[in-house]
């Protein structure tokens, strides 16, 4: 079985799922943090991590179109009940950033 059919299947642990964060794959990042979020996945040290790759919002760090790594961990972070205003890497984007991010909280099939 590949990996991303293990996460999209549940077949990971939640420890799985926090060391998978640590991948510098994308990809694997995109259905890691898409999962997360659609199974509201929260302990205190996804958190960290998820705030430490909201800051990744390079080019390198490029997912689909727009949209970069930092921007997933962001949205992933407010679906799972984080406010807006309580995370620094969202306080610091620019109107048309922030904007962006609640687009894809809202367009991404959680």
């Amino acid at each position: 079985m590949n990996l991303i059919n293990k996460i999209e299947e549940g077949k990971c642990s939640v420890e799985e799922l926090q060391q998978l964060l640590n991948e510098q794959n994308p990809i694997i990042l995109y259905h890691v943090m898409t999962y997360i979020g659609k199974e509201k996945i929260d302990t205190n040290s996804m958190q960290r991590k998820l705030e430490e790759l909201s800051s990744r919002r390079e080019s390198s760090d490029k997912l689909l179109g727009y949209y970069k790594v930092g921007d997933l961990a962001i949205a992933t972070l407010i679906k799972l009940g984080k406010a807006p205003s309580e995370l620094s890497s969202y306080q610091s984007l620019s109107e048309f950033d922030q904007k962006m991010i609640i687009n894809l909280l809202e367009e991404l099939e959680w």
